[in-house]
């Protein structure tokens, strides 16, 4: 067993992973599943990673391992593995809780993480991990931020902000197309949500202010901003965001 990361499930969330610990620097071998075979080729091709016989040879071969397998199919495959005592497991693997995990891959040691994808190819990603592990904290920061909730009830809620971060494309979508149709050129439109978006978030993330400070500062009142807020408001369009959340928090915790 080596100092190497594992990684069992080769697909999309896997090549978003290699790509963005590779851009980041992390230069350590990798060694991935053959599950998904094409993408791991093209990973072995464009970032040096080691195409594995089998899943267990991944385990046997890796110390800290990374399960991106999907969660339909993930406790099967995993029930099949020997692991030990030695071995780090994160799981990337939504909805299946450490009651799951734990006893599947016992002997070792478990803990969970939840990240966009996409955003973590590009370094930018949050990634949630719970509980807290010096090496995984150190290894998940070459893709983004690393947040550590304080209980696993807490994480439990804040995963679903992986459903958030797909459907947060799918309004950026409707946004550009909404400039699109109205005579914008998509190669003004796109830049124009991204930029706007990323800009508030931005402030969000550094500003000192609450909420109300926030608003109050873009939003003058009889001005367009409360204009749309109410419109947004009186078409359901912000409590559909509640109604949504609930859904996939209830699919996620089974609750």
């Amino acid at each position: 067993m080596t100092q190497a990361l594992g990684i069992l499930g080769t697909g999309a969330l896997a090549a978003h992973l290699v790509t963005g610990l590779r851009a980041g620097g992390f230069n350590a071998e990798i060694i991935v599943s053959p599950r998904g075979a094409n993408v791991a080729a093209t990973l072995a091709a464009e970032h040096s990673v080691q195409v594995a016989a089998s899943n267990q040879e991944v385990i046997d071969r890796a110390r800290m391992v990374l399960v991106c397998l999907p969660a339909a199919h993930g406790a099967n495959i995993l029930r099949d593995l020997v692991f030990n005592a030695e071995h780090s497991i994160c799981s990337a693997m939504a909805g299946l809780g450490p009651d799951v995990l734990s006893p599947l891959a016992a002997p070792a040691s478990v803990s969970q993480v939840m990240m966009p994808g996409a955003s973590n190819a590009i370094g930018a990603g949050p990634c949630l991990l719970f509980p807290a592990g010096q090496e995984w904290q150190a290894l998940l920061a070459y893709l983004g931020p690393v947040l550590v909730p304080s209980s696993q009830a807490e994480y439990d809620i804040a995963a679903v902000f992986g459903a958030l971060s797909g459907a947060s494309f799918v309004l950026m979508q409707a946004l550009a197309t909404w400039f699109e149709r109205r005579g914008i050129a998509p190669e003004l439109a796109r830049p124009l949500v991204a930029a706007t978006l990323a800009g508030n978030a931005a402030v969000l993330r550094d500003a000192p202010h609450d909420w109300d400070a926030i608003i109050a500062s873009v939003a003058t009142p009889g001005g367009v901003t409360e204009q749309l807020v109410g419109a947004l408001g009186q078409s359901g369009g912000l409590t559909a965001w509640d109604a949504g959340l609930d859904a996939v928090l209830k699919r996620m915790t089974k609750g």
